[in-house]
């Protein structure tokens, strides 16, 4: 049943790009007066192992990405909105990790139907015509790629934001959420500013009657290979090494003071010192985890890009399914953040129950009613949360 539902998809996709093709043939005809100075330089993969391989290995490929993008949605949309429904959880970290739900939600939308088409149709198709085609052939790269970019760059925020309430807990205590958002905002815009030359690079181009998507910097750079090469280093540099580097700098400075964190600071209950650090604790537990898997989801495309460019020269047919392999576990971290959240994460468990039960029964209490006055202990949750119960089974008494 599977395998002929998808036979009937691949037709039915093929059919529409047929049409798409004939009613663009003015586009096209342009495309192919420009391909010989477009890509003189760039040779382009035609590998058919698309349309070799069986309907069994495309349907598993197909369903595995079906699975991770169905997970990504539903577990990226929960965090955002239980972080922007529930107040008590609209703290520094949780906003920063929920902006890395938000761009993880661009993997799902832009970067997974992409690879689903080059399942079926081979690397570098693409089945939309015209000036939309064009544009979303420049886009889909584009948010695949700030999404990553967002997301480590969170990341590094949240090592920042732990750091200071390690080492400056009373400063941190009375942070204005105008600095996170400002910071959130600033994250953004790096990450657009950088990725803008795709605007400008990814071209639809027109070979055997087939349209495909692909990347060139000419002109105004005569070698495109050695274009790439050099933006590959700055992007790199710019946007994985530099946030790597200062995360694990700020966390090692931050689990050594942990560690010699044994006096009791002063106006502080040795009660809420213990509450403070354990949520600290507990928080760098949870970011720790979530860097960890970041850094072993795109090693193996990172490292895979690396021998492209400096080693092979080019993608050979051989390594088509050693492409799709990283890609595919580059891809599954905006699947696999949800997961990790709340399995460690009490408060957004909580929260996300609250918020289900709420919609489901539709007797939601409102939000107001549990708000938290800023308390010494930095951003207790766990005080926070039973206070907010409190007030709102009295609420329910009364209610009944």
């Amino acid at each position: 049943m599977t395998q002929k539902i998808l036979a009937l998809f691949v037709w039915y996709l093929r059919l529409w790009s047929r049409r798409k093709r004939k009613s663009c043939r003015g586009f096209s005809a342009r495309a192919k007066m420009n391909s010989s100075n477009l890509y003189q330089n760039t040779t382009i993969s035609t590998c058919d192992d698309a349309f070799h391989e069986s309907i069994d290995s495309k349907a598993a490929k197909t369903t595995a990405y079906a699975v991770i993008m169905l997970i990504s949605l539903m577990g990226n949309s929960a965090i955002v909105l239980v972080v922007f429904k529930l107040q008590r959880l609209q703290t520094s970290t949780n906003l920063f990790i929920a902006n890395m739900a938000m761009s993880d939600l661009l993997m799902p939308l832009f970067a997974m139907p992409r690879m689903m088409t080059m399942i079926h149709f081979g690397a570098n198709r693409w089945l939309i015509g015209g000036n939309f085609g064009l544009a979303m052939c420049k886009l889909a790269p584009l948010f695949q790629d700030v999404s990553t970019a967002v997301s480590i760059q969170s990341l590094a925020l949240v090592a920042a934001d732990r750091f200071y309430n390690v080492f400056y807990p009373v400063k941190a205590q009375v942070m204005n959420l105008r600095v996170v958002k400002v910071a959130i905002a600033l994250v953004w815009s790096i990450a657009f500013v950088v990725h803008s030359p795709y605007l400008y690079i990814y071209r639809i181009y027109l070979q055997e009657g087939k349209d495909y998507c692909l990347l060139s910097w000419s002109p105004p750079f005569a070698n495109n290979m050695q274009a790439q090469k050099i933006y590959f280093i700055l992007l790199f540099a710019l946007l994985i090494a530099l946030p790597l580097c200062t995360i694990s700098a700020l966390y090692t400075a931050v689990v050594i003071r942990l560690k010699r964190q044994q006096c009791p600071r002063l106006h502080q209950s040795d009660k809420a010192r213990k509450m403070r650090e354990k949520h600290n604790r507990a928080i760098l537990q949870l970011a720790i985890v979530i860097v960890i898997v970041f850094v072993l989801c795109w090693t193996p495309f990172t490292t895979f890009v690396f021998l492209k460019f400096f080693v092979w020269g080019k993608t050979q047919c051989r390594q088509s399914h050693t492409a799709f392999a990283v890609q595919f576990i580059a891809h599954s971290i905006s699947a696999i953040n949800p997961c990790v959240y709340a399995i460690f994460s009490s408060s957004y468990r909580r929260g996300l129950k609250e918020v289900l039960t709420c919609c489901a029964s539709q007797r939601c209490v409102p939000t107001k009613s549990c708000r938290i006055s800023p308390v010494a202990v930095d951003e207790n949750l766990e005080m926070q949360t039973v206070r907010c119960s409190e007030a709102r089974h009295q609420i329910r008494q009364k209610l009944s």
